[in-house]
Order: structure tokens, then C-alpha cells, then sequence
């Protein structure tokens, strides 16, 4: 407990010194600006690197928060399955199967997931949304119970990436038996992540990193080194760092069973079902990290080798060169898996680095966390008043603050991340009210 709460009063200090540096003009220096939102039932963050803290100010933000929204609405009237006129979801309403003209971009994503399909012998399969819902998960899961053995027989007789075929000029996808339906959810997260990249670089904005819902990519540098990200532990009680991974111009997926599941019964039952059996896996995979060139790969494999189990996925990986690392978890404790293709792009985080040296008294820590809260309401208030600066930056600024070898304080702090965002997102709403800037909200869609 005395970590926990230690770890969040080095936060809420390292938050005090972003507000500083926020409030304070720079000059020269480069600084991460963030902007977040929502999209596709989850969020988005999105950094990237300025020379100067004066690039911040006026319309651009705002300018580039609109396009990004955009291109994300564009991308899920194209591609979601919870948006009912979007092109999937009038495919899959439809039972013609003559050729559905659809966008180029819709195209281009049914081929990649046929091709992975194909490549992993069913195990990525893009028509598994029935099985998704019949299981509990996705849009409109079932209620309660699990299905039958006839239930999912009956099911899996329109479930096949071979009952789709994709055309590309003139764009069109067609399905083979009435009822099959396509499912791009994991993928089309990814390759939202990649068009978001591509839209910065198009405003020439080459040094970002962009995120929605744990899967990244990055472009070019921070601040002269790669962006450095984190693999969590496969723990569904507490939130901590297994590995880290620097990233120069590519893009990390992660793929895990060890949050999202329902109990029946007495028994655990995975979000990842096995479109080759109809049922969820059983194995002891608990998460899987690709690293690729681009966002919608490594988004389609995480899951495949999720699928495939450690065994199966690792010679399958192997095989065709996919930097991955896996990490079991029974029994016998926590295994690390890392195939050639990644060797020493995963660096171990030592499970004793993320604890707290236990030193401190309760009454002590307890102090320094009301007097930082303070002092960083007093830093907010004091920009509200004379700068009028929206807040910026990452990870409430401790991202920038390191220890003696090197890492930045938040790998060193266990507190939970929703505990910190919980707090920057409270700050920026009071700075948000407080200047009338431009309030951030949005429909909860999903892909």
C-alpha cells in the first residue's frame, strides 16, 4: 500500500513540474504536445514533437484535432460493424452474393485480413464475428449461459475467410453464402492507427506517436532518441510493466486473454475464440506483442498468434518473420517467448525496479501527496489566470523525469495509469471550463 500511494505522490510532483515547464514560454526547446479523444469504443492519444512551445498555441491544435476526428469518422463509415450504414455493415445485411461495391480503403483492408487468413490456416479469420457474439463478446453478445455444441456447429457452416473474395478495381467484396459477415475489428484498429500517421505527415508533423486502444505507431524520434513504450505484465489484478521496446518508424500491437473474459460455472472463458473450432482458447498464452511496419499487420498477427498458442505461434512466426513476443502464465509462473525476428527488441523490466523501497512512513507519504495536490491545483490555477494555455504533454510530464540509470519515473511508479489519467483529466477539464476552449466529446462507436 505504501508504494501505491507513494508512487502516485511521484506522479502528482512530476505533474507539478510539466504544469511549470506548460506555463513557462520556452524557447528552443522541443516539448511533446498530446491531444486525446474517442473512437472506435475506445480512445485515442496522439503526441508529437515541437521545436517550441509557442507551435501549441492558436488554431493548429485544434485544426489537427478536427482532421483526426474526420479521417477516424471516416474510417468507421466505412468499416464498423456497430455503425448500421457503414459498407460492412450493409454487406453483411445484405444476402446477394453478387459483388458489393465498397471503397478502395475497405478493399485494401479484406484483402490483408484474407491474406493472413490464408497464411495461418484459419486461424486469423475475418468472418468470426457470429462466433465473437455467440460466445459474449462483440456488438449484441448473448446474454448469458454458452452455447451448445449444435449451436456452434450451425454457426461455424458461415464462418470462412473462403466464403469471401475482394476485388480491387473497381473495389467490391462478395460473399459466396448468404449469411456470412465480416468482422475487421482486429485489424481495422490498426490500420486506423496507420492513416492517423499518415495524415500527421502529411501536415508535416514527422516526429509522433499514435495510439488508440494500446495498439501504436511511431514516426521518426523523440527528442533525438526512438519512443520508448511498454509491454504490460499479464496480471488482471494491478498494472505493471514486463518489458520495454524502442520504436523508431514502427508500430507495436498487444494482443492479451487476461483482462477480457467472462466466468460460467465455475470456468474461464477467453475474448479470443478459435475460428477453427468455434470456441475459445484454452491454452496458456496470456499475451502476445508484435512489432512490424505498419499498425494493421502487427494489429491482424498479435491476434493470430493469440489464436495459435504458444507452440503453434511460435514456429508460425518464425516462420514467416514476425518479431513477436509471448508470454505464458500457469502453474509453473510467468514464461517470456521472443522469436528471431525480435531478438533484443523486447528489453525485461525487472519486477524489483517497479516496487517502492518500502522507506517511507504512511504519515510522511500522506503529506507530500496533499501538499503536491495542491501545489499542482495552484500551477493550474495560475495558468488559467495568466497564460491561458491548455495542458500538454505525457504521462502528466514524468515521462521527462529519470532515475540514475535512465528510466523515466512513470516505469518506476505501480500506481494504476487510469489513476493518473483520472487526474490530468479532471486538471484539463477545469482548464478546458475555465478558458471556453473547445470541449471534447463524441458517439461511444466500436468498429
Amino acid at each position: 500500500m505504501t508504494s501505491r500511494v507513494s508512487g502516485f505522490a511521484v506522479r502528482l510532483a512530476a505533474f507539478v513540474h510539466f504544469l511549470m515547464i506548460a506555463l513557462v514560454p520556452q524557447t528552443g526547446h522541443a516539448e511533446v504536445v498530446e491531444i486525446v479523444g474517442e473512437t472506435m469504443g475506445t480512445t485515442y492519444s496522439i503526441k508529437w514533437v515541437v521545436e517550441s512551445a509557442l507551435q501549441t498555441d492558436g488554431p493548429d491544435l485544434e485544426l489537427i484535432r478536427e482532421q483526426v476526428d474526420h479521417r477516424l469518422n471516416e474510417i468507421l463509415a466505412m468499416m464498423s460493424t456497430y455503425d448500421p450504414e457503414s459498407e460492412l455493415s450493409r454487406f453483411n445485411a445484405q444476402t446477394s452474393t453478387d459483388w458489393f461495391p465498397v471503397s478502395a480503403e475497405t478493399a485494401e483492408v479484406v484483402e490483408a485480413a484474407l491474406e493472413i487468413f490464408r497464411v495461418s490456416g484459419g486461424a486469423f479469420d475475418p468472418t468470426v464475428g457470429r462466433l465473437v457474439r455467440m460466445w459474449r463478446f462483440g456488438k449484441d453478445p448473448a446474454a448469458d449461459g454458452i452455447p451448445s455444441d449444435e449451436e456452434i456447429q450451425a454457426a461455424m457452416e458461415s464462418v470462412g475467410g473462403e466464403h469471401i473474395s475482394v476485388r480491387m478495381n473497381p473495389p467490391a467484396i462478395k460473399k459466396s453464402l448468404p449469411d456470412v459477415e465480416l468482422d475487421l475489428s482486429a485489424i481495422a484498429k490498426g490500420y486506423g492507427v496507420d492513416a492517423i500517421v499518415a495524415l500527421l505527415n502529411e501536415q508535416q508533423i514527422e516526429n509522433c506517436l499514435v495510439e488508440i486502444g494500446g495498439e501504436v505507431r511511431t514516426s521518426g524520434r523523440k527528442e533525438g532518441q526512438p519512443w520508448r513504450l511498454g509491454v504490460e505484465r499479464p496480471n488482471s489484478d494491478s498494472r505493471q510493466l514486463q518489458a520495454t521496446v524502442a520504436l523508431e518508424n514502427q508500430a507495436l500491437a498487444t494482443s492479451g486473454n487476461y483482462r477480457n473474459y467472462f466466468e460460467y460455472d465455475g470456468k474461464r472463458y477467453s475474448h479470443t475464440i478459435d475460428p477453427r473450432t468455434g470456441s475459445p482458447v484454452t491454452h496458456d498464452l496470456s499475451s502476445v506483442s508484435v512489432i512490424a511496419d505498419n499498425c494493421m499487420f502487427a494489429d491482424a498477427w498479435a491476434t493470430t498468434l493469440m489464436v495459435l498458442g504458444p507452440e503453434e505461434g511460435m514456429r508460425l512466426a518464425d516462420q514467416e518473420g514476425i518479431a513477436a513476443y509471448l508470454i505464458t502464465d500457469d502453474e509453473n509462473g510467468i514464461e517470456k517467448l521472443a522469436t528471431t525476428a525480435s531478438e533484443g527488441a523486447f528489453v525485461e523490466v525487472d519486477p524489483d525496479d517497479l516496487k517502492g523501497d518500502g522507506q517511507e512512513s504512511p504519515l510522511t507519504v500522506f503529506l507530500v501527496t496533499i501538499l503536491v495536490f495542491a501545489l499542482a491545483l495552484s500551477g493550474l490555477a495560475v495558468g488559467v489566470i495568466f497564460s491561458n494555455r491548455a495542458l500538454k504533454g505525457s504521462c502528466g510530464g514524468a515521462e521527462g523525469l529519470k532515475d540514475e540509470e535512465g528510466r523515466s519515473i512513470c516505469e518506476m511508479c505501480t500506481t494504476p495509469p487510469e489513476e493518473c489519467d483520472q487526474f490530468k483529466q479532471q486538471l484539463k477539464e477545469q482548464v478546458a471550463s475555465s478558458s471556453k476552449s473547445h470541449s471534447e466529446s463524441g458517439p461511444d462507436e466500436s468498429l
